[in-house]
């Protein structure tokens, strides 16, 4: 019988839920709240050089780039099957314009991490959301709603 890797997240009116035969997965979605504390929250869970970058953003942007991180960081976590255990400032996402965000992490007993396929998603509008796959190779992600 083949393995099935899944993994499920849920926020607000919404849940995502990804299944992979070949490799861990970690997905989370969440929903962007404007009252969440996102400047405590930043300065505490990221890695100085993603703070540094969240608070040079515009303030119309800031929101929307707090969210992204922020789920890039549970995916990765949720993939590797560490939760927090891994503090959260040594996983550093990287954000490129139009680029797969790449992730670099500071534990060493968890560099395995740094292989993970990491893709931002658009699942819904208010919502941010990420996924990982514990593979570099390219698995042609296929998204399907219903």
């Amino acid at each position: 019988m083949p393995h099935v890797f899944f993994n499920v997240s849920h926020s607000g009116d919404y849940a995502a839920i990804a299944l992979c035969h070949t490799a861990e997965v970690g997905i989370d979605i969440e929903q962007i709240r404007p009252d969440c504390p996102i400047d405590q929250l930043a300065r505490r869970y990221y890695a100085a050089v993603e703070f540094e970058w969240f608070r040079n953003l515009p303030e119309d942007k800031k929101l929307q780039g707090f969210y992204r991180l922020w789920t890039i960081k549970e995916a990765v976590l949720k993939c590797a099957g560490v939760g927090l255990s891994v503090p959260t400032q040594k996983i550093q996402a990287r954000l490129a314009n139009g680029a797969a965000p790449t992730i670099t992490c500071s534990d060493t007993n968890h560099k395995e991490i740094e292989r993970f396929q990491v893709r931002e998603l658009r699942l819904a509008e208010h919502y941010g959301s990420a996924l990982a796959v514990a593979t570099k190779e390219d698995l042609g992600i296929v998204l399907e709603s219903a």
